[in-house]
């Protein structure tokens, strides 16, 4: 909402290009640049959902994403987030419908009703090349939504402030992920309720409004930090897996990049936004 709309299509066509440029990620089945990043997500899945470094991986991946649309796409702006709790009333499902995002022209597209390939927006006929699950599935589908209106509640500024609430970051990371939780929770609704390929937990990079949804996780965990700096800027815990032998995560714990990164990425150089090497902020 607060963008421009020339600087909303700009966004849109550096999104197009990194679906023409092509791949080097060397994974299995890449076309695309746009597609090394769904891929590393689904080869990475497991080893970043459900853990300590859910948020710090994620903040790192949306840096990379938006360092190759501006290094490759000569993209001038920054990643927009999707402040969804303007748009999701549960009394009012149609106002969801309605929102902006979903803009034929100014924005991603239209939302189906129930699940089927998109009918407007640029991405409309894009082929996608991994199908939805684990790494590798291949096989060629346009991109999918379908509305799942059950998950509205999970993105309301009552879900954001209950979110907020939580005073130690375990607690926190808990509450926002929704990790094999089947109720409304703010990471698990903002993919829900889009469905197709966004609703895939290994395969939603294949839609573009992944990158905004996570964007405003993050700005929603800069909030929580921000409302308590001295105590929560470099507060991290929780299990370094999904499986039972695991340890706690810690500031130096390096993050999985896959051919992403020549340098290891510690925990800790993702903590602090407004410095390097992110050096951003919301407002």
């Amino acid at each position: 909402r607060s963008i421009k709309p020339l600087e909303r299509v700009n966004y849109l066509k550096a999104v197009q290009c990194l679906q023409n440029k092509t791949e080097n990620s060397g994974l299995c089945g890449a076309r695309s640049r746009f597609d090394d990043f769904q891929g590393l997500h689904i080869c990475l899945t497991d080893q970043v959902h459900g853990v300590g470094q859910f948020l710090p991986w994620h903040r790192w991946f949306l840096h990379v994403y938006e360092k190759a649309l501006r290094d490759e796409c000569n993209y001038t702006g920054h990643i927009p987030y999707w402040d969804w709790t303007k748009d999701a009333d549960p009394a009012h499902p149609e106002a969801f419908l309605s929102s902006k995002i979903f803009d034929p022209i100014e924005g991603f597209g239209n939302l189906p009703l129930v699940q089927g390939p998109l009918s407007s927006g640029v991405f409309a006929n894009y082929q996608l090349i991994f199908g939805m699950g684990p790494y590798p599935n291949l096989t060629s589908h346009p991109l999918e939504r379908g509305f799942n209106a059950t998950w509205l509640p999970g993105l309301t500024e009552t879900m954001v402030k209950r979110t907020l609430s939580n005073t130690t970051f375990e607690a926190f990371r808990i509450e926002l992920e929704g990790w094999r939780i089947h109720r409304p929770k703010i990471h698990n609704s903002g993919h829900n309720i889009i469905g197709g390929d966004m609703s895939d937990l290994h395969s939603s990079p294949a839609d573009p409004l992944f990158y905004l949804h996570h964007a405003n996780l993050d700005r929603v965990w800069w909030m929580w930090q921000s409302a308590d700096k001295q105590n929560r800027l470099y507060q991290i815990s929780g299990r370094s897996t999904q499986n039972d032998s695991y340890h706690n995560v810690t500031l130096d714990t390096t993050l999985p990049t896959g051919t992403f990164e020549q340098q290891p990425v510690t925990i800790r150089q993702v903590m602090d936004i407004e410095n390097q090497p992110l050096c951003y902020t919301y407002d």
